[in-house]
């Protein structure tokens, strides 16, 4: 019935009436299009590369489709555009996951901002900032590696790389103003961005955002247990909760932020023709309802205010200069500090906070020969980081960043790195790739990320990949340094050897096909709840299969994407002391990964029925997750009397429907008034008004909790005040 179910919504999903949609990868643009983003970015590679040639999997999202998308967070815009991306919640946030790997602290995922790494290094963060913010209006593009990137991105890149890029100030002159506002998710948005040309080349940039986001109400988004909960503390306010039943008593808001505080954004950049001067600091924070276990034996009362905030402010320069007519030289200094907030319950033991100050130092030499056919890139990178000062953002006197640290620790750590690549053209056909860095960090041994890859083009028409690269990750910086003040010896390292195969077909201008195959070998560091800590889990192998198909054609534009990923084996470190959520079959119960969704089909749509008036929308359709269905079996065959010991895994009772299949449509319309104002109009979640459980989000690793995403309205102002300002 389950699989009849699936198959049927995908054959719908295919149905006429949604083959309307934009795309978003970049074979969708125009050789024009690609040139300018060869020339002003590297993606995925250290040496200037055709877009075409690119050795990775990658989907850049532009302006216009943030825009279109209406997007009330970063997670929501990515996981409609990036085939293969979604994300689940946690009690700490929302945990981000690419092809399979997803983790509790995401730290598999580089974020960046202009190619500054963004990510909270200590622990409970990772790529945490710039992702709640409805606050997309700076943003001129954002590329994703879809798949492991260290070799050019450093090490963190297991799953893959988020690179936000913003605007320079040389695009439109003068000041834009957006206001946003929400219904059933309560929000309200301005934005003011202003850009201006000065003499010589050189442009100025200036954003400013603020949001208040009171989320979803508990009954327009109602949190759910696939099981019985029998609440153990005797109180007016506490209740047993009910399977699939809403939950009796009061909980965050969904999408908010925390405890309602706004959020902020501000961005500043000066540039030139060799010089690029920004700053940025961003408050954000979302409201996060505790997981399963916290309602056995607490008073709700205090479970109302829980979720996280960080800020970060950050300031980077970078200089260019020409050496010779073949050689070029790039410098970045950079500098920031983050706070981060971590609220799950009312006890010191877990209210977490703490502050990070990095510094970063980078230098990258580029040659090019005289005929273009080879180039190469050479280049070090120093980063310094303190840890362990007070947060700004609480009240505690002193920080706490919990896994056995004392509070109020500090410490320093370095990472020395060394990168290169080398790219060499054979003829008119081949393109040879081939890459290595080393990274060194205080407390972990020498990282090492080899890539090769080879590129065939026959024709204008067809492209093939064939890539191998490794990508490694040591563990969080607290866990490095308690392991390394017990034991005086260096922390793990985490590895992931993956193998891809690309083919990209472009038939003509209309259409455009990108199809993958990859097989990843990944050694997992992860937390061991059996023994409270970060270490070396086992060894994870899977593989997938990616398909985008685009089509654009006058007035419209349509893309399908559908993304299958499967555990072929998983092997213990050591099966007597790891207890672990990867999956359940190690114990003899199926052979899928816990909590990922085997497929996932996703479409969006774009049609201009006249000058004026614009239509879009989106489509996603997670199938189910039969690995957390295997898990819950486990649990249940195995703890049967051990209730307690369940609350922290996933469990059902009389059905499954809380591990099945997930179901998002977004739908929007624009109407131009004039050159300088727009109106737009977005429904999210509408699939909500028919059957509410088919917007489900489930919790991960405690899969069997979940939450139905609220059916609701935004719309958009948006207003060009012109030059002269």
């Amino acid at each position: 019935m389950l699989l009849q179910r699936s198959y049927t919504m995908f054959l719908l999903s295919l149905m006429p009436t949604f083959i309307l949609a934009e795309s978003t990868n970049l074979l969708q643009y125009d050789l024009e299009d690609l040139s300018q983003i060869a020339m002003q970015d590297s993606i995925a590679t250290l040496t200037p590369t055709d877009p075409k040639s690119l050795p990775a999997s990658v989907v850049t999202i532009t302006q216009q489709e943030i825009i279109e998308s209406g997007a009330r967070s970063l997670d929501e815009l990515l996981e409609i555009y990036v085939p293969s991306f979604t994300y689940m919640y946690k009690a700490e946030g929302a945990q981000m996951g690419m092809r399979g790997i997803i983790s509790d602290r995401n730290n598999k995922i580089l974020l960046l901002v202009n190619g500054r790494k963004m990510n909270i290094l200590a622990s409970d963060g990772g790529a945490v900032t710039e992702r709640w913010f409805s606050l997309l209006g700076d943003i001129r593009r954002i590329t994703v590696v879809n798949g492991p990137g260290s070799a050019v991105y450093g090490a963190g890149a297991i799953a893959g790389v988020i690179n936000i890029e913003t605007f320079d100030g040389s695009e439109t002159e003068g000041l834009d103003a957006t206001f946003k506002g929400g219904v059933g998710d309560q929000f309200e948005a301005l934005e003011l961005r202003y850009s201006h040309m000065l003499e010589n080349g050189w442009s100025l940039f200036a954003y400013g955002g603020v949001e208040s986001d009171r989320g979803a109400s508990l009954s327009d988004a109602p949190h759910k247990l696939a099981f019985f909960l029998e609440n153990e503390v005797i109180t007016d306010g506490s209740a047993d909760i009910q399977a699939y039943e809403n939950f009796p008593y009061k909980t965050v808001n969904d999408h908010a932020s925390y405890r309602d505080k706004p959020r902020y954004k501000f961005h500043i950049e000066l540039s030139g023709e060799n010089f690029r001067l920004w700053s940025r600091y961003t408050k954000s924070g979302l409201a996060i309802a505790p997981n399963q276990g916290f309602y056995r034996s607490s008073n709700p009362e205090i479970l109302q205010d829980t979720g996280t905030m960080n800020q970060q402010w950050t300031t980077v320069g970078e200089y260019e200069m020409a050496l010779s007519s073949l050689w070029q030289l790039k410098g970045t200094l950079s500098y920031m500090v983050s706070d981060l907030l971590i609220d799950m319950y009312e006890t010191e033991a877990i209210h977490k906070n703490w502050r990070e100050r990095n510094f970063d130092a980078k230098l990258v030499a580029n040659y090019t020969a005289e005929d273009e056919q080879e180039s190469l890139a050479l280049g070090v990178d120093y980063e310094h980081t303190k840890f362990g000062e007070r947060s700004a953002l609480g009240d505690e006197i002193v920080s706490h960043i919990g896994g056995g640290l004392e509070d109020g620790i500090t410490w320093r750590s370095h990472m020395f790195s060394l990168f290169g690549e080398y790219q060499q053209h054979l003829g008119e056909n081949w393109t040879l790739f081939s890459g290595l860095r080393a990274d060194k960090h205080t407390y972990s041994d020498w990282m090492y990320s080899p890539r090769f890859s080879a590129i065939y083009s026959p024709d204008a028409s067809r492209v093939w990949k064939f890539i191998y690269n490794r990508s490694v990750r040591h563990s969080d910086d607290a866990n490095l340094y308690k392991y390394y003040l017990k034991t005086a010896k260096n922390g793990d390292v985490e590895t992931i050897d993956d193998y891809e195969i690309i083919f990209d077909y472009y038939p003509n201008s209309q259409w455009d096909l990108h199809l993958s195959c990859y097989y990843d070998r990944h050694n997992v560091v992860a937390y061991n709840d059996a023994t409270k800590e970060t270490e070396k889990i086992g060894k994870v192998d899977f593989y997938g299969m990616e398909g985008v198909v685009n089509y654009h054609y006058k007035a419209w534009r349509f893309s399908l994407s559908h993304n299958y990923t499967k555990l072929q084996s998983f092997t213990l470190e050591n099966s007597q002391t790891v207890r672990q959520n990867i999956s359940a079959s190690v114990k003899g119960y199926g052979d899928d990964l816990a909590n990922w969704y085997n497929h996932m089909t996703k479409m969006t749509f774009y049609y201009q029925s006249s000058q004026k008036l614009t239509w879009n929308g989106s489509l996603r359709y997670f199938w189910e997750m039969p690995g957390a269905i295997d898990m819950a079996h486990y649990n249940m065959n195995t703890f049967s009397n051990m209730p307690r010991a369940l609350l922290r895994l996933p469990l059902y009772e009389e059905n499954t429907r809380a591990f099945e299949e997930s179901l998002f449509l977004d739908l929007g319309m624009t109407y131009r008034y004039s050159d300088a104002l727009s109106i737009s109009l977005h429904g999210y979640d509408l699939m909500g008004l028919f059957d509410e459980d088919l917007n489900k989000r489930n919790y991960f690793q405690r899969t069997s909790h979940f939450r139905e995403s609220a059916p609701s309205l935004s719309v958009v102002l948006e207003y060009h005040f012109g030059e002269g300002l």
